[in-house]
């Protein structure tokens, strides 16, 4: 009776919760926002570096397939690289950020003054697959330089960014198998790799990076057999 009582009432909480899917720490995309450079010498508008990426952080972090980066972190990597906070970030430099923080994709971008609009700047953006480098997306934004409207922006532009992670879950949660796969490897633990390396093909079956992985320790397990 008891038994039955309990099933009655998870089949409840089920219901009234419509389902919603919950995504354990493992299931979740791991996403980091660079600060933005300004591609502009306007010193009253230095302080949206840093102000745009918190907005943007700010944002994802409400998307509950994702973890965001903390800025502490991200800094800290910056700075074990050398890189200036003022330096250009390219595609290159955003992928080796990403894996030393342990994402499955980096967001960073630019932003320009357009004195000719009105007090208007232009976002640039991209959406990075660290594993591979790969440009998920790419875009630019248009706003007037005030804190409603670059609320919006940002708004539109971090639902572009959920909506191409969300498209892409398998395949990033496979990465993040692969990324351990490649660690263990390292380590010469090739028994965790292969459990890796399978994690991610069950999350992702045609992920090719762990296919070629299983595919070279099995050979390797053959020859010294």
């Amino acid at each position: 009776m008891r038994r039955t009582f309990l099933i009655i009432l998870l089949c409840f909480f089920s219901a009234a919760c419509g389902q919603k899917e919950i995504y354990r720490t493992s299931d979740k995309i791991t996403v980091g926002v660079l600060d933005f450079q300004q591609n502009s010498d306007v010193e009253e508008l230095e302080s949206y570096r840093k102000g745009l990426t918190d907005m943007f952080i700010s944002e994802l972090q409400s998307v509950e397939q994702l973890q965001i980066v903390e800025r502490s972190r991200l800094e800290s990597v910056m700075k074990e690289m050398k890189l200036s906070e003022f330096g250009a970030i390219d595609s290159e430099t955003a992928q080796q950020i990403g894996r030393l923080i342990g994402a499955q994709a980096v967001y960073y971008g630019s932003f320009t003054y357009i004195p000719a609009f009105g007090k208007t700047i232009r976002l640039d953006g991209r959406l990075v697959r660290v594993e591979t480098g790969e440009i998920m997306a790419a875009g630019n934004h248009e706003s007037e330089i005030e804190s409603k409207k670059l609320y919006k922006m940002v708004g539109k532009v971090s639902k572009i960014i959920a909506r191409k992670v969300k498209s892409e879950h398998g395949k990033l949660v496979a990465d993040s198998f692969y990324s351990k796969g490649r660690t263990a490897e390292e380590k010469s633990d090739k028994d965790t790799a292969i459990r890796h390396y399978r994690r991610a093909l069950q999350h992702y079956s045609d992920h090719e990076l762990s296919q070629k992985a299983l595919k070279r320790l099995n050979a390797f397990a053959l020859d010294q057999t």
